[in-house]
């Protein structure tokens, strides 16, 4: 079996790509005229290259072939959506008027504001705060970029692998941030409830007063602090890993309560980015900590490091709104065009789950034999499927989206073999030679 799977891999090396045409049309006009857009910085497209990269509005306008008014704001709390929308200029109300559906990303950076406070305090009150500073140099009203100039990370990290004792103070820290979001007992401020959802319910309230038909979409919040288990081995051991993980527990459980908040608020629809970024299936839970990392850069280097979302984070979340506003046609525009130009060392990863089965949704052009979705039958489908039927037989959890595996299972038997790699390379070497039949066709029994 090694020398068959090594002359596969051989032979599929070695063969060039081949383009093949989409299996069906453009849809017809999705019937929306105009999508307006407020919040914040995921909104705005922080962090992209305007000159080639695209953020999720313009990928939702050119989808539903419509006019996107994006009105986001970097920086962005509930406080200054509500103002933004109590000051809607004439020209923004009438569009505001005409437009079928309205999508708000907005609640991260009041729940980072208000984390930041606290946090400051904790770490002066323990001598974490870089060389001279001290806590009256903390200003009253401090936002996310204070915390990399006051407090010494290292310092932070120091503590945490102490031990024992050092963790539960760190887990007091984190619980008194998770009560007071999220609950109403006690002195907590139960924050979320009381402050961030009337504040939403507010400006929902005022954009449905200027169109009551209008769809209101709102984003959940994703969970930035996933990082991969490789990147886990080498940066964070021991006390450090355990640290980490009691951050990032608590960090899932404020934003999904903030989900199930936002859920409960008349009149809007939840565009569910937490559960795209995090990307698990119901059986893949404990397994693996969820993907932000690859829909953001949190794993770069220095100032390149960035928890906004990447090209690949703005491909997710428009799919994911399209998905819920689900007027759907075969794609053959924006979004197809950034899932294919995804930079190539992306060929390395598996596209997470639940994001890609979502994107095939939204994108149609079922290709079978195309296990990437990149609108290419070549070598690389021979190697996805290979590597998968490796990983299975080996009693591995499976690599594949429910979507890939559709794609992958030629024979369509259920299961993914060596056979059906073979017969991806065999249609491959077919196309490369000039042929112009589709795989159903090349595969059907010859009269």
């Amino acid at each position: 079996m090694k020398k068959v799977i090594s002359a596969l891999i051989s032979a599929v090396m070695g063969i060039s790509a081949v383009i093949i045409a989409p299996a069906h049309a453009v849809g017809e006009t999705s019937g929306i005229d105009s999508v307006a857009i407020f919040g914040d910085s995921i909104a705005s497209g922080y962090g992209l290259d305007p000159e080639k990269e695209y953020n999720y509005g313009q990928i939702i306008g050119d989808y539903l072939d419509c006019k996107v008014e994006n009105y986001a704001v970097s920086g962005d709390t509930t406080f200054d959506l509500l103002e933004d929308v109590k000051n809607l200029s004439e020209e923004q109300k009438n569009f505001i008027s005409g437009s079928e559906v309205v999508v708000i990303s907005i609640g991260g950076n009041d729940l980072m504001l208000y984390s930041a406070k606290k946090i400051l305090a904790f770490a002066a009150d323990n001598g974490f705060l870089n060389e001279g500073y001290t806590k009256d140099n903390i200003p009253e009203n401090p936002d996310i970029s204070d915390l990399t100039t006051y407090i010494s990370i290292d310092a932070v990290m120091d503590f945490a692998s102490t031990g024992a004792a050092a963790q539960l103070k760190l887990g007091r820290l984190l619980l008194d941030l998770y009560s007071n979001l999220c609950f109403d007992s006690g002195n907590n401020e139960n924050y979320i409830s009381k402050v961030m959802i009337p504040n939403i319910t507010e400006a929902v309230s005022i954009i449905k007063s200027l169109n009551p038909d209008a769809r209101v979409i709102i984003q959940s919040v994703y969970q930035p602090l996933q990082l991969s288990p490789e990147y886990m081995d080498e940066k964070l051991t021991g006390n450090k890993a355990i640290a980490a993980g009691m951050v990032r527990l608590r960090l899932e459980a404020i934003l999904d309560d903030y989900r199930t908040k936002l859920a409960a608020i008349e009149g809007v629809e939840i565009a569910d980015i937490l559960n795209e970024f995090t990307s698990l299936s119901a059986d893949k839970e404990g397994i693996e900590q969820g993907y932000a990392y690859y829909f953001t850069d949190i794993q770069a280097s220095g100032e390149e490091r960035d928890f906004h979302p990447n090209q690949r984070g703005h491909l997710a979340i428009a799919a994911e709104i399209l998905d819920t506003i689900g007027i759907l046609h075969d794609d053959n525009g924006l979004l197809t065009k950034v899932y294919c130009n995804l930079p190539s060392a992306d060929s390395e990863i598996i596209y997470p789950h639940i994001a890609l089965d979502t994107y095939k949704k939204v994108a149609g052009n079922f290709m079978l034999g195309d296990v990437d979705f990149n609108m290419i039958i070549n070598g690389s489908d021979a190697t996805y499927a290979l590597r998968e039927y490796t990983v299975l037989g080996s009693d591995g959890d499976t690599l594949f989206s429910s979507s890939q595996k559709a794609a992958a299972d030629i024979d369509k038997d259920g299961i993914i073999t060596g056979s059906d790699a073979q017969k991806i390379l065999s249609y491959y070497t077919y196309i490369s030679s000039g042929g112009k039949l589709s795989m159903e066709e090349f595969l059907a029994p010859q009269e």
